[in-house]
């Protein structure tokens, strides 16, 4: 009967075995449920236009994440009860969080203060935007919720976080403020041929930049005399190429069209050329130049960052190269005949090839020509 009785338990004691590990495997605290659907890898959905959606949470990921210490409610904020109803807009990044304060003036914490200059940049666009401004970049295609470094998974160093616990008591309290602290204090930027490569997603693009050029025309609107030569113009460039081979201090594209004061704002803030607040405006220029080169002036600001082979853009060039093209053809054609004539000859009058003494032509002439050692 004990037996019996014990048996009967074991898949309760089983159940809640499984419910416990899995509690205890989830790096973050699922305090409002989410994780009862979103554990699943399953969890996702077709959308109207065919597109897979996936909705699947990570816990093991999430739980590294920078935002790992925040509800889910904090940036989902139109969810308001479980299971919840269709999700129309989705999170925006100027939502305040309501269960962390900036600890420098006691408000709930926000993105609101970076998004409102990028606002004002020449990349915004709404969450939810229509028509080409589907095109433009949204928070999160430039950030992607980074893991924290590599390098601080071994944790802090003892003699640092001895010292911090002794007034701030919770050992782990310090060790994700290191974390957060550190990856800030260290040069966390993307690489010359990183940045590169995530404008290039955009602005090498040619059928979304030939769609803006036709709607720009349509709308009488004007875009930089670069707009669609950008990409290829940079790679053809001293900077493009030396960065291509590695050299991390070569100019990218931020280098010049962001503001070098408070580089991490003014990225956030990027303009036209035509605008006077832009560091590539005619205004701006030496300035701009003066970051890396401090002999720079009037005249050296005057050379194009970005030289293009466009007849359109530059006719100069475009017939330079076209012509040196020809040139070159046409020697190369000519050196070919050459040696097929001298050939031909040679071969008539009865010379072998023969590689010897830096010479292939040797042998009895059938015209007294004899080319012999």
């Amino acid at each position: 009967m004990i037996q019996i009785f014990r048996a009967s338990l074991m898949p309760v004691f089983l159940v809640f075995g499984l419910l416990s590990f899995s509690q205890s495997v989830f790096a973050f605290e699922d305090d409002e449920g989410c994780l009862l659907c979103h554990k699943y890898p399953k969890m996702g959905r077709i959308t109207e236009d065919g597109a897979r959606r996936s909705y699947y949470v990570m816990p093991h990921v999430f739980g590294n994440t920078v935002h790992r210490n925040v509800p889910c409610k904090d940036c989902h904020t139109y969810i308001k009860q479980l299971p919840h109803r269709e999700v129309k807009e989705g999170v925006r990044c100027d939502t305040e969080c309501h269960s962390i304060k900036n600890p420098a003036t006691g408000k709930n914490f926000s993105h609101k203060p970076i998004y409102d200059k990028y606002k004002q940049s020449s990349h915004f666009r709404p969450k939810l935007a229509t028509g080409n401004d589907q095109d433009k970049p949204y928070c999160v295609t430039c950030h992607r919720n980074p893991i924290y470094n590599p390098k601080e998974t071994v944790g802090p160093p003892k003699r640092i976080t001895d010292r911090c616990v002794i007034c701030h008591e919770d050992d782990e309290f310090v060790k994700d403020w290191y974390k957060h602290t550190s990856r800030r204090i260290n040069e966390v930027r993307r690489s010359s041929e990183e940045i590169v490569q995530l404008c290039s997603s955009c602005h090498g693009d040619k059928t979304l930049v030939d769609r803006h050029l036709k709607a720009a025309k349509e709308e009488g609107r004007e875009l930089g005399r670069k707009y669609q030569y950008a990409v290829d113009s940079y790679k053809e460039s001293f900077h493009g190429k030396v960065a291509k081979y590695g050299f991390r201090k070569s100019a990218n594209c931020l280098d010049c069209h962001a503001d070098s004061m408070n580089y991490f704002l003014n990225v956030h803030l990027l303009k036209p050329s035509r605008d006077k607040l832009s560091p590539v405006h005619k205004d701006q220029r030496v300035r701009t130049c003066q970051r890396c080169h401090e002999r720079a002036d009037e005249n050296y600001a005057q050379l194009d960052p970005h030289p293009t082979k466009h007849k359109a853009d530059n006719p100069f060039a475009y017939w330079a190269n076209l012509i040196y093209g020809w040139v070159g053809d046409i020697v190369f054609v000519l050196l070919i005949a050459l040696a097929a004539f001298e050939t031909v000859g040679r071969k008539r009058d009865g010379v072998g090839w023969r590689l010897k003494h830096g010479s292939t032509w040797w042998g009895s002439s059938k015209r007294g020509r004899d080319r012999k050692i």
